[in-house]
């Protein structure tokens, strides 16, 4: 018996060990079904259902969506998409504003290790709350309306901005800190000269990237009155108005394919 074959029986035998396991596995599984309360007669209907939401999808209005013959432009698909990406443009222009000196203030090559972590202590508070949460809070103070979808993506995505550029920063050569340090220079000569020219293209792109996910961000917000798409795409699916809602999501679809394809291209650019 050669070397290989004494090691392999000496290998412990693991599929026991798995067996047992995926035998549990199966028996945790049929157990959760049996005290679940599954009306199992709705599955019968699904067929039907979906032919009539096929049917209403297929049946797209397209005066709503221009806001035409009864309805006003600013009921129509169009103008609310437009609100939409503005609410995330600007946003996420006013989260990635603000996250700078955030990003700078918890960074260890900047601030030094203490002072870093109470940047990333601050950074964590910022986004310790999803956008729905902080948006249902905004709502009370500054109503159901653009204005709050905006403070709610530039409020959420300073925490995680902040956080990735004081990555970036925390990851760029420190060669040309040193040697500005070495001629004396001050903490805002460094950031001027030393940091800024290393990371701005990587804030850059990790900015097209947040704003990527903000407009996503914004249809959902509009469910709570945030303004944009989701108010209409929320009254659409509750009054099952199945060919509103189909215009709606092509307008959803379309625009996040846009900003998704232009988004990749500028982050190709820079990176």
């Amino acid at each position: 018996m050669n070397r290989a074959e004494e090691a392999l029986k000496r290998k412990p035998k693991r599929w026991v060990m798995n067996l047992i396991f995926f035998v549990a596995m199966i028996v945790a599984i049929v157990f959760s079904f049996s005290g679940s309360k599954i009306n199992w007669s709705r599955f019968r209907s699904i067929g039907h259902s979906l032919r009539v939401m096929l049917a209403g999808f297929a049946d797209l209005q397209w005066d709503f969506f221009f806001g035409t013959g009864i309805f006003q432009f600013k009921e129509g698909v169009v103008y609310l998409t437009l609100v939409t990406l503005a609410i995330a443009f600007i946003g996420t222009f006013i989260g990635a504003v603000l996250a700078i000196p955030f990003g700078f203030l918890a960074s260890q090559n900047i601030v030094g290790k203490h002072v870093a972590r109470i940047g990333e202590a601050i950074l964590v508070i910022i986004r310790v709350f999803p956008e729905i949460i902080l948006a249902l809070i905004l709502v009370k103070g500054f109503g159901m309306n653009a204005l709050t979808g905006v403070l709610t993506i530039g409020l959420h995505s300073i925490g995680m901005l902040g956080k990735l550029f004081a990555e970036a920063i925390d990851n760029m050569d420190k060669s040309p800190l040193e040697a500005l340090d070495a001629v004396g220079a001050n903490i805002w000569q460094k950031i001027r000269y030393g940091v800024i020219p290393q990371v701005a293209a990587d804030i850059s792109s990790i900015t097209l990237y947040r704003l990527d996910i903000n407009v996503r961000s914004a249809t959902v917000l509009g469910i709570i009155g945030a303004g944009g798409l989701g108010a209409s795409l929320i009254l659409a699916a509750e009054s099952w108005s199945w060919n509103i809602l189909g215009t709606i999501l092509l307008a959803i679809v379309v625009m996040v394919l846009v900003v998704d394809v232009i988004s990749s291209y500028l982050r190709g650019k820079l990176v």
